[in-house]
C-alpha cells in the first residue's frame, strides 16, 4: 500500500476510494490505523435491518485479528439514517475492543458530517445548528495525498460492480480462447514443441515494465491459451507470481529453473515497485477476462494469480472478488483456498514494496 500522510477526516475521505479502488455509496467504511500508519480498509454494504446485528459480529470478529490501534467510521448514505444501526453497532464494539474511534462520520449528497458536527465529542446523534449542512467532500484534485496515489496510477472506479467486472468472464472474447485450449490440450505433442521457452517469451510481456508497455496486454487466443496452460506448472505458476510480487512470494524460494526461464525472456528482472505490479495486474485482469468459466482449472488459476498480485497491492475488493470466481469455478483450487483465508483474516504481506524496491 502506497505510503501518503494525511492530516484531516476530509484528506481521509478523498483518499478511500483511492484506497478501495472505487467510488463509495450505500456502505460502512472502517479504516484501520497501527503506530499511525493506515492499514487494512473494511468495507461492507448496508444491510437489511434484520441482518445488522450478524453482519457487525462478522466484521467485527475480522477487525479484532487485525488489532488496530484506531480506526476512521464511516457510512455512505443515499437515504439520511440509513446506516445508523450498523454505525452505531460498530462504534460500540470498537470502543469495547480498545480501538479507539479517530472519528465517526456519515457521508451523503457530497457533504459529510463528523464529530466536529454533533453537540458533544461523545454524541453520535443531532447536530450543531451551525453545522447542519455540514462540510463539503474536499474536491481530490486539492489533496496532496491524493495526488500522490494519482501519480502511482491509482484510479477509481465508478462502483463496485465496476470492480467485479474487472474478473468476470467476457463471453465476447473467451470462446475463442476456450476453443484454442481445447486444441491444446488434444494436441500435447504440439506444446512439447513450442517449449518453455515460447512460454517465458509470453509471460514476459506481461511482466514488462510500465513504461514500455502501458497497462495493455494484446494477444491472440492461441498466445493466451498457451500462457494458460502453463500454469497448470505449480512451480511455474509460483515463480511468476513471486516476479509480479515479491511481496507476495519470497524471489528466494523461485526454483532455478524457472528463474534461469525468467531471466532470459525479462531482462528488465523482476517487479520492483508497486506501480509496476498495479501495469501487471491489469494486464493479468485482461486475460483473466477472457478465459470462460468452462475451463474451470485454468479460469481459477489466471483470477488466482490475479488476486495474489492484487493482495500484495492492497487492493482487497480485486484480490476478493478474483479468488471468489476462482473457487466458484474450481472449487478445489487450493491455492485460491489459501487465499481466501488470508484475505479473510486480513493477514497482510510482512515485506513492503519499498523493501523490495531497495
Amino acid at each position: 500500500m502506497t505510503s501518503v500522510k494525511i492530516s484531516t477526516t476530509g484528506e481521509m475521505l478523498a483518499v478511500l476510494p483511492h484506497q478501495l479502488g472505487h467510488q463509495l455509496d450505500r456502505c460502512v467504511v472502517i479504516a484501520m490505523v497501527r503506530g499511525r500508519t493506515l492499514g487494512p480498509v473494511a468495507r461492507t454494504d448496508l444491510p437489511d435491518e434484520r441482518h445488522v446485528a450478524d453482519v457487525t459480529d462478522q466484521l467485527l470478529e475480522s477487525l479484532r485479528r487485525v488489532g488496530p490501534e484506531a480506526a476512521l467510521l464511516v457510512g455512505y448514505e443515499s437515504v439520511p439514517g440509513e446506516s445508523r444501526s450498523l454505525r452505531h453497532r460498530l462504534h460500540e464494539g470498537l470502543t469495547g475492543a480498545g480501538v479507539g474511534v479517530i472519528d465517526h462520520v456519515v457521508v451523503r449528497d457530497g457533504s459529510w458530517w463528523g464529530a466536529c458536527c454533533r453537540p458533544s465529542p461523545r454524541s453520535l446523534d443531532g447536530l450543531r445548528a451551525e453545522h447542519a449542512e455540514g462540510h463539503t467532500l474536499p474536491d481530490s484534485s486539492t489533496v496532496p495525498a491524493v495526488a500522490e496515489l494519482v501519480a502511482t496510477g491509482s484510479a477509481p472506479l465508478r462502483s463496485r460492480d465496476d470492480v467485479s467486472a474487472l474478473v468476470t468472464e467476457d463471453p465476447g472474447s473467451s470462446a475463442g480462447v476456450g476453443d484454442a485450449l481445447a486444441r491444446l490440450d488434444a494436441d500435447a505433442a504440439r506444446v512439447d514443441r513450442d517449449g518453455p521457452g515460447r512460454v517465458a517469451d509470453l509471460w514476459a510481456r506481461v511482466l514488462a515494465p510500465e513504461a514500455s508497455r502501458g497497462d495493455d496486454f494484446a494477444a491472440t487466443d492461441e498466445e493466451v491459451a498457451t500462457m494458460l496452460r502453463s500454469l497448470r506448472d505449480k512451480p511455474w505458476r509460483d515463480a511468476l507470481i513471486a516476479w509480479m510480487s515479491a511481496v507476495m512470494f519470497p524471489l528466494d524460494l523461485v526454483d532455478d529453473a524457472s528463474s534461469m526461464l525468467l531471466a532470459s525472456s525479462a531482462p528488465a528482472g523482476p517487479v520492483r515497485s508497486a506501480a509496476w505490479s498495479r501495469a501487471v495486474l491489469q494486464r493479468l485482469l485482461a486475460v483473466a477476462r477472457r478465459v470462460p468459466d468452462e475451463c474451470p482449472h485454468d479460469a481459477a488459476a489466471i483470477c488466482t494469480v490475479a488476486a495474489c498480485v492484487a493482495w500484495g497491492l492492497g487492493t482487497g475488493s480485486i484480490a476478493g472478488d478474483a479468488v471468489s470466481r476462482a473457487l466458484r469455478v474450481d472449487p478445489g483450487y487450493t491455492l485460491a483456498g489459501y487465499l481466501e483465508r488470508i484475505i479473510e483474516f486480513q493477514v497482510r504481506p510482512r515485506r513492503q514494496w519499498s523493501d523490495v524496491a531497495a
